[in-house]
């Protein structure tokens, strides 16, 4: 079932009735001292009271030397395991030297249940609203956070998250009100009002096909059809982060980028839009399903590409 893909959720609220944690946790004592895994493994943690899974990647490497971090959130009726099959962001982690995460929603994997605490009043989808999920998910990132740590230390000025049709909104959400992520690259997902994020200036790179069917292209680009009463998240991100709303645009592979002018640093917002696209991952794994594009630029290496220039 897709028809709700990465739709809207009610919960929690953005403001002062339910304030996130937007603490930096402090690491939890000496890293990489725990005689850990390397390669692809899953994890299953008490979180918050929920029983949570989650999937984490970590390349060959010394586990003294801190690693970037990537986590990577699935859309709704997804899974981790399907985010690592469609993205192949390990391929990028074993060049590069990144460690990765891919968390399972509150339901778990391929739950017909909302993966993801994504904030009110978010863009609508076409399809109205699945269940809101009730879970403190950024209870679950400060736990994958410790738990690799205590494999692979980790470069705490270095932490990205991603995420596709749900997982694009959730990602907004933590661009929006948690200073320890350095950035984050939204795919195929809308945001809600940027207007009380607590985070300073944040890079984002937004990725959206035109022709998606599930989340309106309107909700991030500006050049779309509207969607009523909503500012897309490119726009709203510039205004957030101090941007002009010029912008520079360059071709990918399917698609058209566009970069915001006058940006601070630390600031810079990029918009990639690919023509006629629907609602999939470009550039994924041609066998991972339906929910990948790969004839399209990859979002995955776009996003590499974009955190190292202006998050580094």
């Amino acid at each position: 079932m897709a028809v709700l893909v990465g739709c809207s959720s009610s919960s929690p609220v953005i403001g002062d009735d339910a304030p996130a944690d937007t603490t930096l946790p402090p690491d939890a004592g000496p890293c990489g001292m725990r005689a850990g895994e390397r390669g692809y493994t899953t994890h299953t943690a008490t979180v918050a009271g929920l029983e949570r899974s989650y999937h984490v990647y970590l390349p060959e490497g010394s586990p003294d030397t801190p690693m970037p971090l990537v986590v990577v959130h699935h859309g709704y009726t997804m899974s981790g395991d399907k985010m690592h099959d469609i993205t192949q962001f390990a391929a990028i982690a074993d060049a590069e030297g990144i460690a990765l995460a891919f968390p399972d929603g509150q339901g778990g994997p391929d739950s017909l249940g909302a993966p993801w605490n994504v904030g009110s009043n978010i863009c609508p989808s076409f399809s109205g609203s699945p269940p809101s999920a009730t879970g403190d998910d950024f209870a679950l990132l400060d736990h994958i956070k410790a738990d690799i740590a205590e494999d692979q230390c980790l470069d705490r000025d270095h932490l990205f998250a991603t995420g596709f049709s749900m997982g694009g909104y959730f990602s907004h959400h933590v661009g929006c009100m948690r200073s320890d992520f350095r950035a984050v690259a939204p795919h195929s997902g809308g945001t809600h009002p940027l207007d009380n994020c607590v985070t300073g200036p944040t890079p984002i790179i937004i990725f959206h096909g035109s022709s998606d069917p599930l989340i309106p292209a309107g909700c991030n680009d500006p050049a779309a059809n509207p969607v009523n009463g909503v500012t897309p998240a490119a726009d709203a991100w510039a205004t957030k982060n101090g941007c002009s709303l010029a912008t520079t645009t360059r071709a990918v592979t399917g698609g058209t980028c566009v970069r915001y002018a006058d940006c601070p640093a630390n600031g810079q917002v990029e918009l990639c839009t690919f023509d006629g696209m629907g609602h999939c991952w470009a550039g994924g794994n041609a066998s991972a399903g339906i929910y990948s594009c790969p004839e399209k630029a990859s979002a995955t290496q776009l996003a590499w590409d974009f955190f190292k220039q202006f998050a580094w």
